[in-house]
Parts: structure tokens; sequence; C-alpha cells
């Protein structure tokens, strides 16, 4: 009883999904000023909507502090409707979700069972729902879902469990530390302007597919320390850096693909280069709570305001299984990664900083004595 009484209210995460697809899709929470009490019928009329449809989609988003009803038939912004408002970054993470990412999930069990142990990006979950592209795919054809996946994914990292002073402390890099890094896979720069930021004597080069770089700007306060390359990452690495960061790419390819990644960097490592992976390494059994682990095994908790308890769910390991055909890794599937990619790489540490959900494994290529 219990379970089925709390499988019950997981299952009405669907609906708060729907609500928020219908908000940030009708513009909602964009027709609603600051300090406004409006009625049910006005926002109808401003965002073209049938009245009762709009009572039902807000009194379920305001059961979830997103709105309140100042009192009956007439509502008001919180924190979170208005952070929907005014923030491009939320409307875009939300829509990628309720879009994309949660309709997957009931594709699932009929993906497996037409592709069994598959690894290949385009026989998923995902692809089912589309056509058979893969996302990737969906993100070449279409730039300006490519754009909302990046802004997505740039939320996320403003995040506190992706907080990147997390790497920072992780690196433990002093300041005036003189190296190059390229930041494979690394979108439009986010992450890289932040190292550069925190550190004056590093240069870097971001590296992604043209489609995703056809948007990147390189902030006037950077320049000569930072560079788009386009490059994909299944190709020879054609830049020789100190340091190689793959940050939340690895986990997007099952085995034999990550693999290609990883030797596609032998070609530009010299003795003493490292690899930094900036992933989620999952816990031994037992090891955390079942709390934790269901944030990291099927539930991440997304919150629209550090000032609210408002969140909204979407799976994470599973979610790589949806979308990608891939998964995280725990420290025994990582060092065995490295290892069939070449035993030339020794594992030097492992970080997990508290109150994040990344760990830094650090890889440094070692070649070995004749």
């Amino acid at each position: 009883m219990r379970f089925a009484a709390r499988a019950g209210f997981d299952c009405t995460q669907v609906h708060i999904s729907s609500a928020l697809q219908a908000i940030v899709h009708f513009n909602i929470a964009g027709k609603i000023a600051k300090h406004e009490t409006i009625s049910f019928g006005e926002i109808a009329k401003r965002c073209k909507m049938d009245v009762d449809d709009v009572k039902r989609i807000m009194r379920l988003a305001i059961s979830y502090r997103i709105f309140k009803e100042s009192h009956i038939g007439f509502v008001n912004h919180t924190a979170s409707s208005f952070l929907i408002a005014e923030n491009l970054l939320v409307r875009q993470w939300i829509s990628l979700c309720c879009d994309e990412f949660i309709p997957a999930g009931s594709f699932l069990v009929p993906a497996m069972k037409k592709w069994p142990s598959s690894e290949e990006p385009n026989e998923t979950a995902f692809a089912l729902l589309h056509k058979g592209d893969s996302l990737w795919d969906v993100l070449k054809k279409q730039p300006e879902k490519a754009q909302r996946f990046a802004h997505g994914m740039e939320y996320m990292r403003t995040l506190p469990l992706f907080d990147i002073n997390h790497l920072f402390t992780s690196l433990n890099w002093e300041i005036d530390c003189e190296t190059v890094l390229v930041d494979v896979g690394g979108s439009q720069g986010s992450i890289a302007e932040a190292l550069l930021r925190r550190y004056p004597r590093l240069r870097c080069y971001v590296q992604d597919l043209p489609e995703t770089l056809s948007k990147a700007v390189v902030p006037k306060d950077l320049k000569g320390r930072l560079e788009f390359v386009s490059h994909s990452m299944f190709k020879e690495q054609p830049i020789k850096a100190d340091v190689y960061l793959l940050r939340s790419i690895l986990h997007d390819w099952l085995d034999g693909y990550a693999l290609q990644i990883i030797r596609n960097l032998i070609p530009a490592l010299e003795v003493g280069s490292k690899v930094i992976i900036n992933e989620i390494c999952l816990p031994e059994p037992n090891a955390i709570s079942a709390y934790e682990a269901q944030l990291i095994r099927w539930v991440l908790h997304m919150s629209f305001s550090l000032a609210t308890e408002t969140n909204v769910n979407s799976g994470y390991d599973l979610s790589m299984k949806q979308q990608f055909n891939s998964k995280e890794r725990d420290v025994h599937e990582w060092e065995t990664l490295f290892r069939l990619a070449d035993r030339r790489f020794k594992l030097n540490r492992i970080v997990n900083p508290p109150g994040s959900f990344l760990a830094v494994l650090e890889f440094e290529w070692q070649p070995m004595a004749p």
C-alpha cells in the first residue's frame, strides 16, 4: 500500500510537466506583469486559450507554488512563475524536458524490445518518438532545437548540484596556473568562460560541431584566450594541449563510442597530458541513502528557484538510456573504460566534492617504458 500510494503520487509529475509545457508554450507567465492581479478570463484572452483550460492548468501549477490564487478566480506571480517569465534559460529547459525528454520515456520498453542490447543512438526511445532520428540527428537538422538544447544545458549548469565552483575545488589549481585546455564538446563555451575568468593565465579551445558553434561569441574580455574550433570528437584530436576536459560528455555514449572518443585524443597527447572527466561517478550499492540513490539513478530534482521548494523531476541515469542508449558509470567502469582505450592512461585521482553531482576523474598519459 505504501509503494502504491507513493507511485500514485509520483504519477502526478506527468501532470505538472504537462501544465509547465502549456505555461511555456502559451507564454502564460510572460503575459502577466510582475505585480499584477489578473483573472483567469483575462489570461485566457491574452493567451488565446479556453478559460476552463487556463483554470485547470494554473490551479495545478498553483499547487506547486507556481503562481498563487490571491482570491477566487484571480492570480499573481510567485518567485517561481516570475522566474519562468523572466529567464529564457528556464523556459528553454522546461520546453526541452516537456517536449522531448519526458515524452520519450513512454517509448523505453518498445525500444528495448525492438533493439535489445543496442548501443546505437538512433535505436532508442527518443528515436521511436522522432521517426528514427537520434537526438543528435534532430539537433543537426533543426538549429532552433540545437539552440534550445544548448540553453537547457546552460541552465543545468546554474543549479547548485552542477555549480562550476565544485569543478574549481576539485581541480585544486593555483590561480596563476599557465595551462592550455581543450574543452571537448564544450558547446557555446560557458564552462570555458568560467575557467578563464577564474584562471587569468589559462588559454582555452572550445570544440563542438559547426551547428552548435554557429552562435558562439567570444566575450571582449576573453579575446586572445578563448577560441572556438569546429571539430567532431569522433575524429583525431588536432590540438596539442596540457589538459583535455570532457564535462558530461561520455555519459552520452555507451562504451564502443566512448572508446572512440578517448582514443581520438591519443595522437595529441604528450607525457604528462591530462584528460579530466567531470561526470557522475555512481556510488557502490548501499553506500548512500535510498533518497540520494534515487536522485542519481532515477530522479534528478531541478529547482526553478532557490527561494522555493518547487521542483520538476526528470530521469537521469535512466534518461541516458532513453535519449542516447548510454549510461552513468561507477569508478570501476570508468577505470575499465580508460584501460580498454589504452593502458598508458593512469588514474591519478577521483574527487567527489560535497554538494556536487559531478565527480572529477583525472587520467594522466604515461607512455610505457620500452
